[in-house]
């Protein structure tokens, strides 16, 4: 097997990816909002969300399942080959389960007019299963992934700029959103030979039947996240229209691309930490534990404040000349801003805790309960507050998850060491309120000068106050920035 990259190495990589995903919807997406107005992106949004659930059948489960079960047995080539071939199994008899009830679904009246975008964007399910993305996150193949992501981001730029040139070019715009999945999953297909060859012993009911239970859990698990994650913008295009999909949508775009910023290193280290459990490590497993959550908490702080702050701003950088008719986006946003405290934290505590300790029942009766209470408050509140009600919805769901977590696993979450130097954060993120509010009296020409200005403040007077307040990982960098300056000298 290749030698396993470091986790600060895997982490930059997918640091890049991430920044990468930033930097393009900000490309993207303010020029589609420009092109297909509110109600285009809508329709676009809300086809996407109705094939999410289809490309949850085809998951059942598998990804997260085989990151943390292939990890612990990643150095044993031949064990590794027959448990890939029995995930690849599993997720390609469920994607025929999906596409079967797909092909149904098209003929639902509710569907009219949308089959076309449906069939166009249900491509990723088919592709995501040939893609095996679980496969390079369990080997920790970052740099691969990274370089590939951003070569299928570049292509669908290019093509959205030449194919999207007016209101009525929403299927092409659908098409582009495939482009990056297709590709990839065409490409990694090809790409696994090198690490792995399918099929070569054949698959038995009895070995399938041992991952069966843990998976039926986690797709549990996947069938209530997508619920809660998607049925906000479900239950706006049902209820209220594609403009209140769209509308809805904008709001979200830079609060999830924030969320997966956060989550990048949560990503990283998951097979690490199902690979320090299976091999006894637990002086290594609750170190990195710890690092990574106080790590986390230091990128949730800033990022929430920013948001609460500058919504405005993001949403005119979004919507561009369309501004006005976004404009209700604002209030949205900032709601949803709150959820950039609930939704890293739970996906920590859940797949970095839960899940290596096969803890799958909590998991899923957290994620659950969010899905039951996000499906009922949406209901209530999206007929009288329309978008507003649904970001109200989504973030008291997180909050139920996190507190089903705390309940029902209290014993296995070390608050005391994750959550010690936290309160520095918070310290540090009082810079960028005194400026948001000094700044409320000086006019400004641009509002692009208004929101790079409050970012370099924040930035920069963030990361002097940690250092005075004498916060540890930043310390530790800044030594180590020092010392090969140093070495770099000699």
């Amino acid at each position: 097997m290749k030698e396993v990259k470091s986790i600060k190495f895997n982490f930059i990589m997918n640091l890049i990816r991430v920044l990468m995903t930033i930097l393009f919807p900000l490309i993207t997406y303010p020029y589609a909002t420009r092109v297909l107005n509110s109600a285009g992106v809508g329709r676009a949004a809300y086809v996407a969300s109705i094939v999410s659930y289809f490309q949850l059948i085809a998951s059942f489960g598998v990804n997260n399942y085989a990151i943390t079960e292939g990890a612990k047995i990643r150095d044993d080539k031949a064990k590794l080959n027959k448990f890939a071939s029995e995930m690849f199994f599993i997720n390609l008899v469920f994607t025929v389960l999906a596409y079967i009830g797909f092909a149904g679904a098209l003929f639902l009246p509710k569907f009219d007019g949308y089959e076309m975008l449906l069939l166009i964007s249900s491509s990723t399910i088919l592709f995501t299963t040939l893609g095996m993305e679980w496969l390079y996150e369990l080997l920790e193949e970052y740099e691969y992934i990274t370089i590939r992501s951003v070569i299928f981001q570049v292509v669908a730029l290019v093509m959205l700029f030449v194919l999207v040139r007016n209101e009525g070019d929403v299927a092409w715009y659908v098409v582009l959103t495939a482009v990056s999945t297709v590709g990839s999953g065409v490409l990694n297909f090809i790409h696994s030979r090198h690490y792995i060859h399918l099929f070569e012993t054949r698959v038995h009911w009895t070995d399938i039947k041992v991952h069966m239970k843990p998976m039926v859990y986690m797709f549990g698990v996947s069938i209530a996240s997508v619920i809660y994650l998607n049925s906000d913008i479900t239950m706006l295009g049902w209820m209220k229209g594609d403009k209140d999909a769209g509308i809805y949508t904008t709001a979200s775009k830079m609060n999830q691309v924030l969320c997966t910023l956060i989550k990048s290193l949560s990503t990283v280290i998951m097979p690490r930490m199902a690979y320090y459990l299976e091999n006894d490590q637990k002086d290594n497993f609750d170190r990195l534990l710890k690092q990574a959550f106080r790590f986390m908490m230091m990128l949730i702080v800033p990022c929430m404040v920013g948001m609460l702050l500058i919504s405005p701003e993001v949403i005119h950088l979004i919507s561009g000349k369309n501004y006005s008719e976004f404009f209700p986006s604002v209030t949205t946003s900032r709601i949803l801003a709150i959820n950039l405290f609930f939704s890293p934290i739970n996906g920590f505590i859940a797949y970095q805790i839960f899940m290596p300790k096969k803890k799958e029942k909590i998991i899923f009766w957290a994620t659950l309960g969010g899905a039951i209470s996000n499906l009922i408050i949406n209901y209530l509140l999206i007929p009288v507050l329309s978008y507003d009600g649904a970001a109200i919805a989504t973030v008291l769901a997180e909050a139920m998850v996190m507190l089903i977590c705390i309940i029902l696993g209290h014993k296995m979450i070390p608050f005391k060491g994750m959550m010690q130097g936290v309160w520095k954060y918070v310290i540090a993120s009082v810079p960028m309120v005194i400026a948001y509010v000094l700044f409320q009296k000086v006019t400004f020409n641009s509002y692009l000068i208004y929101m790079l200005l409050m970012i370099i403040i924040g930035v920069v007077t963030y990361g002097i106050m940690l250092l005075i307040l004498g916060d540890e990982l930043v310390r530790e960098e800044v030594r180590m920035i020092f010392g090969k300056l140093k070495h770099n000298e000699k």
